[in-house]
Protein backbone atom coordinates (compact mmCIF):
# COMPACT_ATOMS: atom_id res chain seq x y z
CA UNK A 1 0.00 0.00 0.00
CA UNK A 2 2.82 2.39 0.80
CA UNK A 3 4.39 1.46 -2.56
CA UNK A 4 1.20 2.47 -4.35
CA UNK A 5 1.13 5.72 -2.39
CA UNK A 6 4.73 6.46 -3.31
CA UNK A 7 4.24 5.55 -6.97
CA UNK A 8 1.09 7.58 -7.58
CA UNK A 9 1.39 10.50 -5.12
CA UNK A 10 5.08 10.59 -4.16
CA UNK A 11 4.05 10.16 -0.54
CA UNK A 12 5.10 7.35 1.77
CA UNK A 13 1.52 7.14 3.03
CA UNK A 14 -0.96 9.59 1.60
CA UNK A 15 -3.61 10.87 4.04
CA UNK A 16 -6.60 8.46 4.07
CA UNK A 17 -4.81 6.05 1.71
CA UNK A 18 -6.29 2.99 3.40
CA UNK A 19 -9.82 4.31 2.78
CA UNK A 20 -9.19 5.29 -0.84
CA UNK A 21 -7.65 1.92 -1.63
CA UNK A 22 -10.50 0.07 0.08
CA UNK A 23 -12.90 2.06 -2.09
CA UNK A 24 -10.96 0.82 -5.13
CA UNK A 25 -10.97 -2.79 -3.90
CA UNK A 26 -14.73 -2.70 -3.27
CA UNK A 27 -15.53 -0.95 -6.57
CA UNK A 28 -16.65 2.37 -5.07
CA UNK A 29 -13.82 4.27 -6.77
CA UNK A 30 -11.96 3.86 -10.04
CA UNK A 31 -8.83 5.09 -11.71
CA UNK A 32 -6.45 5.17 -8.76
CA UNK A 33 -4.30 2.13 -9.50
CA UNK A 34 -3.91 -0.65 -12.02
CA UNK A 35 -6.20 -3.69 -12.21
CA UNK A 36 -3.22 -5.85 -11.21
CA UNK A 37 -2.63 -3.77 -8.10
CA UNK A 38 -6.31 -3.98 -7.18
CA UNK A 39 -6.24 -7.77 -7.53
CA UNK A 40 -3.11 -7.96 -5.43
CA UNK A 41 -4.68 -5.83 -2.68
CA UNK A 42 -7.76 -8.06 -2.69
CA UNK A 43 -5.69 -11.21 -2.60
CA UNK A 44 -3.41 -10.06 0.22
CA UNK A 45 -6.30 -8.73 2.28
CA UNK A 46 -8.18 -12.01 1.97
CA UNK A 47 -5.05 -14.04 2.66
CA UNK A 48 -4.16 -12.20 5.86
CA UNK A 49 -7.75 -11.53 6.96
CA UNK A 50 -7.32 -7.83 7.48
CA UNK A 51 -6.16 -4.47 6.20
CA UNK A 52 -3.30 -2.06 6.81
CA UNK A 53 -3.96 1.36 8.31
CA UNK A 54 -1.83 4.32 9.26
CA UNK A 55 -1.43 4.47 13.04
CA UNK A 56 -0.93 8.12 13.92
CA UNK A 57 0.28 7.35 17.45
CA UNK A 58 2.92 4.90 16.27
CA UNK A 59 3.67 7.02 13.18
CA UNK A 60 3.59 3.92 11.02
CA UNK A 61 1.56 1.23 9.32
CA UNK A 62 -0.40 -1.26 11.41
CA UNK A 63 -2.33 -4.41 10.56
CA UNK A 64 -5.88 -4.73 11.83
CA UNK A 65 -8.23 -7.71 11.49
CA UNK A 66 -10.93 -7.38 8.82
CA UNK A 67 -13.75 -7.16 11.37
CA UNK A 68 -12.10 -4.12 12.99
CA UNK A 69 -11.27 -2.57 9.62
CA UNK A 70 -14.85 -2.82 8.38
CA UNK A 71 -16.09 -1.02 11.52
CA UNK A 72 -13.46 1.71 11.10
CA UNK A 73 -14.23 2.07 7.41
CA UNK A 74 -17.98 2.35 7.96
CA UNK A 75 -17.51 4.94 10.71
CA UNK A 76 -15.31 7.02 8.38
CA UNK A 77 -17.83 6.70 5.54
CA UNK A 78 -20.65 7.91 7.78
CA UNK A 79 -18.49 10.76 9.07
CA UNK A 80 -17.65 12.02 5.59
CA UNK A 81 -21.25 11.66 4.39
CA UNK A 82 -22.48 14.18 6.97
Amino acid sequence: MSGISEEYWCAGWMHNLEYMLWDVVTGRREGICSPEEIEQLKYLSEKCGGWIIWDEQAKGERFIPMQDWLRLYEAKRLETAE
